[in-house]
């Protein structure tokens, strides 16, 4: 079967529970899932006033915990290799933490960064484990599942006021700070706000959110891993917003100008501008992905809106073309199944993700999806790349209690 499965949020839930049991001891009060998502359209803009239109995904990660009496968060979860990972932090020492190199940039800043943004340093603490289907660095947000299916534990068994805006500014804080990983707000809203059936559309200039049907009966959506792992840490990612962040500082704009693109190159050009290590032409192409992704993306929600499938497919090849030849994140392999996809009859494919690695979407007709699948595990693998994993999904709801 060349379309793998995941576990049902049930299952999930029953996994949960026996990892934290036997690996923690005793019961679990409960088990809380958080899905990963796809970016649909729209993407490295979410940093940049942009629009975005993500959905929350069938693969989704599961935390079972319980309360503590001290303010210690224990916590245990797999490594890639399958090595059980066991750690403990104490919330009161992250609230003396000073600078970047204070905090947990690994695994437990996603967990004790998410509960300490939510409730400092209070005496409460929690036992926690961690399953998950959502592959690491695979561009479909294993942070974000993990940090969101942690918080909506923290707010069930401690924080009951909560909100859905106050989990993802956590959320965000969490990656942000804790992790070191300087991302948008796409993620964490799409795993939070996630709902069956609908994407949803993200505003980040007018800070507005709506939910969109995905009007594709007779179609799937395919998401293929690559395997070929990215992280949001690393230096590629942060050049990209680096310099967005730059020019949203000096030109004072929005990306939505029609003349921005112009206004970036004569700005790089100029003498005190402070992008000396940057040619004009590499401020055009970062500038015009970034302006020209979010009209795209306003255009293929007005299509999915109205069930025009192969507009909104032919929409998502431009995106991803743009970020392919402007804003230069796509590797080989993820380029090679994207245009396998293609060739072989999805009426639209794309990178998803922030890049450099992870995965790509394919929509194609319900008759096409074996042929499709078929096509890229042989076509990158004949290339040379690892074998890649690939799962059909749909939008499910965000970040809930399951048991």
């Amino acid at each position: 079967m060349i379309v793998s499965s995941t576990r049902s949020p049930d299952r999930l839930s029953t996994d949960a529970r026996a990892f934290f049991t036997e690996h923690i001891g005793g019961t679990a009060t409960g088990v809380w899932v958080a899905p990963g998502r796809v970016n649909l359209i729209g993407d490295h803009v979410d940093y940049a006033f942009g629009v975005c239109l993500p959905f929350a995904t069938t693969m989704a990660t599961a935390v079972a915990a319980r309360a503590r009496e001290d303010s210690i968060v224990r916590m245990v979860s797999h490594s890639p290799n399958g090595e059980i990972l066991d750690a403990e932090v104490d919330l009161a020492e992250l609230s003396t933490a000073s600078s970047e190199s204070d905090c947990l940039p690994d695994w437990r800043g996603y967990i004790a960064g998410t509960v300490h943004a939510l409730i400092g340093d209070a005496t409460s603490g929690l036992d926690i484990a961690v399953i998950s289907d959502v592959p690491l660095g695979s561009g479909l947000s294993s942070s974000a599942a993990l940090e969101c299916a942690v918080a909506v534990a923290v707010r069930d068994l401690l924080a009951p006021e909560t909100t859905d805006d106050q989990i993802i500014a956590a959320t965000m804080r969490a990656e942000n700070h804790y992790v070191g990983a300087n991302t948008g707000g796409l993620d964490q809203n799409a795993v939070v706000r996630g709902r069956e059936g609908f994407a949803l559309a993200l505003d980040f200039l007018a800070g507005t959110h709506e939910q969109v049907p995905c009007n594709w009966e007779g179609y799937q959506l395919l998401v293929s891993d690559s395997r070929v792992e990215h992280s949001h840490v690393t230096g590629e990612y942060s050049s990209r917003r680096g310099l967005i962040d730059q020019v949203a500082a000096a030109l004072d704009c929005t990306f939505r100008e029609d003349d921005v693109v112009d206004r970036a190159v004569e700005w790089a050009s100029s003498a005190g501008s402070g992008a000396t290590d940057l040619t004009a032409d590499v401020v055009r192409r970062r500038v015009r992905h970034v302006h020209t992704e979010t009209a795209r993306t306003l255009r293929a929600i007005a299509a999915l809106k109205a069930g025009d499938i192969p507009q909104f497919g032919q929409l998502m090849n431009e995106s991803h073309a743009s970020l392919r030849d402007d804003f230069e994140i796509v590797p080989d392999a993820l380029e090679t199944a994207v245009q396998t996809a293609l060739s072989t009859g999805a009426v639209g494919a794309r990178i998803t993700g922030g890049g450099f690695g992870g995965s790509i979407i394919a929509l194609c007709r319900d008759e096409d999806v074996d042929a499709v699948a078929a096509a890229i595990t042989a076509d990158t693998t004949a290339q040379g790349h690892p074998t890649p994993v690939i799962y059909a999904t749909s939008a499910q709801d965000g970040a809930r209690r399951v048991d």
